[in-house]
């Protein structure tokens, strides 16, 4: 009762317009409803913790109502906003809630469920406007009113932070608290860290860092940040760029977090002619691309990221070459989109700090124009409108081009492109900076690179041709065959599905042997299941050069039993076959023994497995592990291992095309 009679006294001092003589009328001419109205009122300050918050629209009382500036206030307490200008609607994340509100909509959303307000949103001078009482009660805060001074007193809520610990089960870092706290973040980078700020909290805990090394966390870290007012802060040392999320366990007393990112949608769109696939998430995006064949498709993985509330599922497209779209949760920690297409396109990728989005045929750059006219060639147009000189180099050791252009009328737009063809990994555009006197474009290159470039000195277009430097092993094409799929699983255990850890190491595998020069073709790039002399016909039609088949293994009454061992078809049973399969067995198994350090369960010659056997290149079966062996299970399991894993297959390879293959041609 005394909680509830405190609200409705704050409430109803929030809602009261009160006159105050000692304080002098401000007058503002606001633009709000398609309207241009006059304000008159005493101007309202906004105090957060103590601190005034600046805004360059100031909070107004509308109707008797306060109504703030919604940014001024989320962005200082942590929390996402996001505005979609043809809904009229903003969104708000704090982490464990979503709020969804639309200008002049008496009703907001707050994690799906109705809430009705006293005053709609507004669009005041072009910025959201929001009635305090609705946002304070989403994020937590404490309020009061000081009519005194005109004043909105915000203040976050009060609590300890106990202790800190890292829980495996959960893949969770776990803060006690003696209650709920608010909480600010920044990602800060060199090296890769997510910032945790968390005010009105005095920590207590005898644990300040614990070393973790899992997943894509390395280490976390908590001190006393400030005192007066009090901020415990802490530190999440990542490997790579990540998201967040955020839970506070009141019958625990504990706050959850976990380094995730999550989707929060993804869409297809036609913008100005341009066509995209747009995933929006709650932070940038560590992700890798891929341009699968057979049929053609874009396949776009995010790691460390979660569908969240969105289930798998797919878009409907039918035009410009692109039949569909669909998305999935492809493993515990990977989001797949799959851009299925009637022939091949190119596409660019331009990451943000909230998501990606893939144009298919189509630059999101309109000054910039990149052209794959081979998977190891492609021409840039830098169009700058002026006629202006320019100069370009080449960064050996950080394998860039830099295209320098010192000339402040260039029309050179910010912006960053993902090519990632053979050449070209990405393109960074920077406007022309006065402190450099230049504006810069910057080709960041998959390896080392040849370049000519084909404008003259002064141009208006400036134009480069870059071709790979060729690979030792560019026409080497190595087939990787992830065993098992779609119905058939493979080996089964706790839930780990063999098909699902070789389909991983082949992609690993992949990317490594492309690194290399390697050309690569994939049996299978998804959970489908392909026939056994149906992967051997494919090899055989494509004449590659080596063919390997990734296999986890499993032994049905002794789960002590554990090691690797490679498969091969014994060529001397046959005259007709003159492969030599076992020099490549035994490479390939000195390579998984060096690079995993385990059991040697040795070469196993075999005459009735279809892929070695109807295969008319060298080829061998690598078992990777038992999943019936609790320890190598749990290995098997760990992106790390499964890196290995491929590593290790490389190695293997890369040894037989140089005391091989290569001596032989």
């Amino acid at each position: 009762m005394k909680k509830a009679a405190a609200l409705a006294l704050v409430i109803v001092l929030l809602m009261t317009a009160t006159s105050v003589y000692a304080l002098k009328d401000q007058q503002l001419i606001l633009h709000m409803d398609g309207k241009q109205i006059t304000y008159k009122a005493p101007p309202v300050t906004i105090k957060l913790n103590g601190k005034t918050l600046e805004s360059d629209v100031p909070a107004v009382i509308i109707d008797d109502r306060t109504l703030v500036p919604i940014r001024v206030i989320t962005e200082s307490t942590g929390a996402q906003v996001g505005w979609d200008g043809q809904k009229y609607q903003v969104t708000i994340n704090t982490g464990d809630k979503q709020v969804i509100m639309n200008i002049n909509d008496n009703e907001m959303q707050v994690n799906g469920k109705p809430v009705t307000l006293e005053v709609p949103p507004k669009l005041i001078n072009d910025r959201t406007m929001v009635p305090v009482r609705a946002i304070t009660e989403v994020l937590g805060l404490k309020v009061e009113w000081d009519a005194s001074t005109y004043t909105v007193l915000l203040n976050s809520p009060k609590a300890d932070i106990l202790g800190l610990k890292y829980d495996s089960t959960k893949d969770a870092i776990i803060i006690k608290t003696t209650g709920n706290l608010m909480h600010q973040t920044i990602f800060l980078q060199e090296p890769d860290r997510l910032v945790i700020d968390f005010p009105n909290s005095v920590f207590r805990s005898d644990i300040d860092r614990i070393d973790i090394n899992q997943g894509n966390i390395i280490r976390v870290r908590a001190s006393q940040f400030e005192v007066n007012p009090n901020i415990s802060r802490v530190v999440i040392d990542l490997t790579s760029p990540s998201g967040y999320s955020m839970a506070y366990d009141e019958d625990a007393g504990q706050i959850e977090i976990r380094t995730v990112n999550t989707v929060k949608g993804i869409s297809f769109q036609e913008d100005e002619g341009k066509k995209k696939l747009v995933v929006e998430a709650t932070s940038r995006l560590d992700f890798e691309t891929m341009i699968l064949q057979k049929p053609d498709r874009i396949v776009v993985d995010m790691f460390n990221t979660y569908l969240g509330d969105l289930k798998d599922g797919s878009i409907n497209v039918e035009k410009g070459g692109i039949k569909a779209v669909r998305y999935s949760q492809f493993e515990e920690d990977i989001v797949r989109a799959v851009i299925d297409l009637d022939h091949a396109l190119q596409y660019n990728v331009e990451s943000s700090e909230n998501g990606l989005e893939i144009f298919i045929d189509g630059f999101p750059l309109q000054s910039i124009e990149y052209g794959g006219t081979g998977w190891k060639t492609g021409t840039l147009s830098i169009d700058t409108v002026e006629e202006v000189e320019y100069s370009v180099t080449y960064d050996d050791h950080k394998k860039t081009i830099i295209v320098e252009i010192p000339h402040e009328d260039a029309v050179i737009e910010e912006g960053e492109v993902y090519i990632n063809n053979g050449v070209v990994d990405k393109i960074v555009s920077i406007p022309y900076d006065p402190s450099e006197k230049a504006g810069y474009i910057v080709i960041y290159l998959k390896d080392a690179a040849r370049y000519k470039v084909l404008s003259p000195d002064r141009a208006s277009k400036i134009e480069i041709e870059m071709s790979a430097i060729p690979s030792l092993y560019q026409d080497m094409l190595i087939v990787i065959d992830a065993g098992h799929g779609g119905q058939d699983p493979g080996a089964t255990k706790n839930g780990v599905k063999e098909k699902n850890i070789n389909l991983d190491v082949s992609f690993k595998l992949k990317a490594l042997l492309e690194g290399m020069g390697f050309r690569t073709l994939m049996i299978r790039e998804d959970d489908t299941l392909v026939e056994l002399y149906e992967r051997a016909g494919i090899a055989n039609e494509a004449n590659a050069d080596l063919y390997i088949s990734i296999h986890s293994n499993a032994h049905l009454t002794d789960s002590s039993i554990k090691g690797v061992e490679t498969l091969y078809y014994p060529s001397q049973k046959s005259e007709l076959d003159n492969r030599d399969n076992y020099t490549l067995a035994r490479i390939i198994q000195q390579e998984m023994l060096r690079e995993l350090k385990t059991v040697d369960r040795g070469l196993v010659p075999r005459e009735g497995l279809v892929v070695t056997r109807e295969t008319k290149m060298p080829a061998v079966i690598a078992e990777l592990g038992f999943l019936t062996n609790s320890q190598e299970r749990a290995l098997l399991v760990t992106e790390e291992y499964r890196q290995r894993c491929a590593q290790a297959l490389l190695n293997g390879i890369v040894r037989y095309a140089n005391e091989i293959l290569l001596k032989s041609s």
